[in-house]
């Protein structure tokens, strides 16, 4: 037997068997062979144009993705040249945001005191106001991000400073056999007679002489100083305030020249006298 003779007849007969069952499609649906044909080959031009395609997708993806690529690359490059500028990295800069978050936090909550309980957080306040001025030499305060908060920050307090009463007040009203020297010496005053001038000082527009009260009167005590300013207590003089304020005792003319209008004497110095200390 000629096997390639019967190899063709075989596959005839296979493509044969492939054909009828299509050309009995083709048939119930009214085509013509030709046009069965005709049809075929339109799907495997479409097929071909979607395999090039997508091809041409797959190239433009890995074009992209090598693109991406290099460009992340740029950005590390970018982000570390930063960091070596601000002398940090990214825990560095994170810490430092951190912390300026908290202080904006802080801030905001004093805001929303009043006066008197404003007051008493004041040296608070003022350590916070150090704080951020040396947060402000670190160079990471150039970060963006820095310098959003640092600006929010400064206008908070801005409005905190122009809101910060330079004394606290409380009200005290007189009792029967009360005084001064009394009221000044109570616990919950001043628990410090000689303090007595402070509250007939601040209101003089009540009291026309300091040895005479009358119960039921309210009276204004006041508490603190204001920034620049410093309370003589008991045992005071210009150069022991001197050394307190300046570390130098010898500098108390500078107290003295600034207070002339209320001190006689640079000798003689009393509790209660506020006196302005320049800076």
């Amino acid at each position: 037997m000629d096997f390639k003779k019967f190899g063709f007849l075989f596959a005839c007969i296979a493509v044969a068997a492939l054909l009828v069952p299509q050309l009995a499609y083709a048939q119930s649906e009214g085509m013509t062979f030709k046009e069965y044909e005709a049809q075929i080959a339109t799907y495997q031009q479409r097929t071909a144009a979607s395999n090039k395609a997508l091809a041409e997708c797959r190239a433009a993806g890995d074009a992209l993705s090598k693109q991406i690529a290099d460009i992340d690359g740029q950005i590390a490059a970018a982000r570390q040249e930063l960091y070596d500028l601000l002398g940090t990295d990214q825990a560095g800069i994170d810490a430092y945001l951190a912390e300026l978050g908290r202080i904006e936090t802080r801030l905001m909550g004093m805001l929303n005191l009043s006066d008197a309980a404003l007051f008493d957080v004041r040296d608070e306040f003022d350590g916070i106001t150090e704080r951020v001025k040396e947060l402000k030499k670190s160079k990471i305060s150039y970060f963006p991000a820095s310098q959003t908060k640092l600006k929010n920050i400064d206008q908070l307090i801005q409005r905190i400073t122009d809101r910060m009463p330079a004394k606290r007040i409380k009200n005290y009203t007189v009792r029967k056999n009360d005084s001064l020297w009394k009221i000044a010496r109570n616990p919950d005053m001043y628990g410090n007679p000689y303090l007595w001038p402070r509250i007939y000082v601040e209101n003089r527009g009540l009291i026309k002489h300091p040895d005479v009260i009358y119960p039921n009167w309210v009276l204004k005590v006041p508490f603190g100083v204001d920034r620049g300013q410093h309370l003589v207590l008991q045992g005071h003089t210009l150069s022991s305030i001197a050394s307190q304020v300046y570390k130098d005792p010898s500098k108390w003319s500078r107290i003295y020249q600034a207070n002339k209008s209320q001190i006689l004497d640079p000798n003689l110095v009393f509790p209660a006298q506020v006196l302005d200390v320049p800076n």
